[in-house]
């Protein structure tokens, strides 16, 4: 991943006024990054520029794009369409996160919306590691009470295009962890190696991991894939000591859910994805189900969205 010196965040912004004044910034620079969220006087969203700066491939910061491999992938490599895919960047294998969060994008600001995007080519970065001709882009679009992100990919390859989306915030904890509550409304969670899923699944009820009702992260100490999140089902976070609560909705695109509250930090992490982590290997292994991959036909465009809606509690 490549390093940023300040100059090189150079952020967008997006604002709205109203009842909920709201306001967005945005790195296309940098992976069109969203590094603020705003509402009011109350940041929503935990960005650490400093630690950014000093490590980006250590410092996971703001609310990133995962592209177009989700989290982890097995061994940075997988066989799709009789070709074995070996996902590097700059001639070393890329693991974790995809292969878009150091990239420029370029962009169009509209006021109260940015839309950012890169076409890759032969001549692209990340073809090295994803081999298909296409278009990605991100539109961070403010609403009356929040912000949707859609994502748009448009392959202009002559090949079926495997991939998947997922965006990863870090919301921030305003004062104490005991007043930050979730609630996930899916099922099960994945069986995991290494955090790596395997294919299996298991029931969350009766578990310390069901989070299927409002739920403190007091004591609530999670790194977890969580499936399947229906169509029409929304995730909440509630911010009692600013009095917020954020609610999440989804696009059917997004059965897959991940949280991640790691203990003695300032954020937790609610994230949406298209596929589970891992999912072109779980494909070839015949977990077509749980890995819900998204494949584009040549001349296809697949979009969604994620829409994060702010109400007072």
């Amino acid at each position: 991943m490549r390093r940023f010196s300040a100059k090189d965040i150079v952020p967008q912004t997006i604002s709205r006024s109203g009842a909920m004044p709201i306001e967005a910034r945005i790195t296309p620079s940098a992976g069109a990054n969203l590094i603020s969220f705003r509402t009011g006087n109350d940041e929503l969203i935990h960005w650490d520029e400093s630690g950014f700066l000093k490590n980006p491939e250590e410092s996971f910061t703001g609310a990133f794009n995962m592209y177009p491999t989700p989290c982890r992938l097995d061994q940075s490599r997988y066989t799709f369409d009789g070709r074995t895919i070996l996902q590097n960047k700059q001639g070393q294998p890329v693991f974790i996160h995809g292969l878009v969060r150091d990239e420029p994008f370029e962009y169009r600001n509209e006021g109260d919306r940015i839309t950012s995007w890169i076409d890759v080519t032969e001549q692209h970065p990340v073809y090295e590691g994803f081999p298909w001709k296409h278009r990605f882009a991100v539109t961070h679009a403010l609403l009356e009470n929040g912000l949707e992100v859609r994502f748009r990919v448009e392959n202009r390859d002559t090949r079926p295009l495997p991939f998947g989306y997922g965006i990863h915030p870090f919301w921030r904890i305003p004062g104490k962890r005991a007043d930050v509550s979730i609630r996930i409304p899916c099922d099960n969670t994945l069986d995991l190696e290494n955090l790596v899923p395997t294919g299996g699944y298991q029931p969350v009820a009766g578990t310390d991991m069901d989070l299927r009702t409002l739920r403190s992260i007091e004591s609530l100490f999670v790194d977890n894939v969580f499936w399947p999140r229906k169509t029409g089902d929304t995730a909440e976070v509630v911010f009692r000591s600013i009095r917020k609560t954020l609610t999440i909705e989804a696009s059917e695109h997004f059965p897959h859910m991940i949280v991640y509250a790691p203990k003695g930090r300032d954020f937790l992490c609610v994230e949406n994805l298209t596929s589970t982590p891992n999912a072109p290997n779980l494909v070839s292994r015949g977990h077509t189900q749980v890995a819900s991959m998204l494949v584009a036909k040549p001349g296809q465009a697949i979009e969604g969205w994620i829409r994060y809606r702010i109400t007072t509690c």
